[in-house]
């Protein structure tokens, strides 16, 4: 409630006094007569107020923007491809069709290949602002076509040969042109937008893959719905006990084995996801990284069974590293009716999906 006094308001609104003679004993003195003279002495504050205070400056409303986006060049990328060993200078956005042509399967739902197209220019622009990753390894280029280092890319020849048609190709196109200049920050700064095939159920924290790299608040594990129906969900792989042992060896030549690889493979510690942290392979301790390396595995998140004590069968669940985006995860959330934003903002944690700030 409005606590002015407005008893006393009126009080003082009021005469207080009667006219006695010439004196005056409430608040309100003897009327002034309205002489030419005195008029022109009450107006004359008026006009010099007028005059001497200038009227405030009206915005021209026709002001350029020079922020607009007409107004604005192109932004253009510097790409390594490693198939042929050349540098090219290219448009971001055509860029960015040949890599999520690469990266994703164009019979993804559309939401999915639009979260898959911003994930690819908040890689693509956040590399060439400096803000990760190492130029170095692609001889001063902002971003390679390795995916291993940095992001797959196909040229549109390459697609309609192997992977799509030309209505694939314009689906892909749709989605890059529809999400333009949309990037992924947090608080204010474009994030490392890492991202994956199949999380198996669960993404990773990023420390437990890159633990040099520290904890990222946006890169945080989540759990991942729906992923079981993707091929990439599942593999199962046989190996013998002496590829493993001569795998491990390359390595560590030092390493000893018994003849039981059921007691000579030891799973020390696992992540919070489920998957594998540590490993011991006879006498070596490794982190789970690194085994999968090793064997060329999907993933860390292992189950090992021992058909017999010349043999390892191997079920691997999931994908990649398992950091940040499932692309099939994205696709299962699409088809749930998920925008690409609501898709991102699943993955990555306490992230702003807004436009490129120039």
């Amino acid at each position: 409630m409005d606590r002015r006094d407005y008893g006393t308001y009126r009080l003082y609104s009021k005469k207080t006094g009667i006219n006695k003679g010439k004196r005056n004993f409430g608040l309100f003195r003897e009327r002034i007569p309205l002489t030419l003279e005195n008029i022109f002495l009450l107006v004359l504050p008026l006009l010099l107020m007028l005059i001497l205070i200038p009227p405030p400056k009206e915005e021209a409303a026709d002001k350029p923007d020079i922020l607009a986006e007409e107004n604005l060049e192109p932004i253009s990328i510097v790409v390594f491809n490693n198939s042929d060993s050349v540098i090219d200078k290219a448009d971001l956005e055509e860029y960015l069709i040949g890599v999520v042509a690469a990266e994703m399967p164009h019979n993804y739902n559309q939401e999915a290949l639009k979260a898959q197209a911003v994930a690819a220019r908040t890689f693509a622009i956040s590399r060439a602002r400096g803000l990760y990753g190492s130029f170095s390894e692609h001889f001063g280029a902002d971003v390679c076509t390795d995916s291993s280092h940095c992001q797959s890319w196909i040229s549109k020849d390459e697609f309609l040969e192997s992977r799509g048609d030309e209505a694939d190709w314009e689906k892909i196109s749709e989605a890059v042109a529809s999400t333009k200049d949309m990037v992924i920050t947090y608080e204010g700064q474009l994030i490392n937008p890492l991202y994956h095939s199949n999380s198996g159920g669960a993404t990773e924290n990023i420390e437990a893959v890159w633990s040099k790299l520290g904890e990222v608040p946006y890169l945080i594990s989540v759990y991942s719905p729906d992923e079981s129906g993707y091929d990439e969900y599942l593999k199962t792989t046989v190996f013998t006990w002496n590829e493993i042992k001569n795998k491990v060896r390359i390595k560590y030549p030092n390493a000893e084995f018994k003849e039981d690889p059921a007691q000579d493979i030891e799973v020390i510690t696992y992540s919070g996801s489920g998957r594998i942290k540590k490993i011991r392979v006879g006498s070596v301790e490794m982190e789970g990284t690194e085994f999968r390396e090793l064997l060329k595995l999907p993933s860390t998140n292992l189950e090992f069974s021992y058909p017999d004590e010349k043999s390892v069968e191997i079920v691997s669940k999931g994908f990649g590293h398992g950091v940040g985006m499932s692309q099939c995860g994205a696709d299962a959330l699409a088809k749930k009716g998920y925008t690409y934003k609501e898709i991102l903002e699943f993955y990555y944690t306490g992230i702003t999906v807004e436009e490129l700030r120039y």
